[in-house]
């Protein structure tokens, strides 16, 4: 299967809320196979950096709620007297780590795509790609600076804390 079919069944299957908040590849693509090369570079790069846009401002406002309700998910852990019933908050710590990983998958399949439209523009144009030309010189490509581990790692520690405190 080629990647750009295999990129929007992916999302349509894991995550069909955010298919409108992926990478439109097939777009890019489009963008990549015009005649001209002048309108079509061009183009491509505008395409591109609103593509990156997106996906930043949607991966960092998620990252940034996922951060929060972590945060609550600690403070019930922690406000829980001994002997007293987990199970909810247990089952609320494994929604929300379904969640996060949801969210690399996300990551994963933008990333992979991002690379993927990279190569093809560079073998079409012999040009290199550098992301300099993407971002403006206050402005962090999150998405591409993944931070999910950290979130990850501290919601495994909050279960394992759950577990053995009950």
């Amino acid at each position: 299967m080629k990647f750009g079919k295999e990129f929007r069944v992916k999302i349509s299957d894991i995550m069909p809320e955010w298919e409108h908040e992926c990478m439109s590849y097939k777009d890019l693509k489009k963008q990549l196979n015009l005649m001209d090369p002048e309108s079509r570079d061009e183009g491509f790069k505008r395409l591109l950096q609103n593509e990156l846009v997106k996906m930043n401002e949607f991966f960092s406002n998620k990252e940034e709620e996922y951060k929060n309700i972590l945060q609550e998910l600690k403070r019930e852990v922690a406000d829980l007297d001994s002997g007293e019933d987990a199970t909810q908050v247990t089952v609320d710590l494994l929604q929300f780590h379904n969640q996060l990983v949801l969210l690399l998958r996300y990551y994963e399949l933008n990333f992979d795509g991002f690379l993927k439209i990279i190569k093809k523009q560079m073998k079409k144009t012999g040009e290199l790609f550098t992301l300099s030309s993407m971002q403006g010189d206050d402005e962090k490509l999150v998405f591409i600076a993944n931070s999910l581990d950290k979130l990850l790692a501290e919601c495994v520690e909050t279960l394992v804390q759950l577990v053995h405190s009950t």
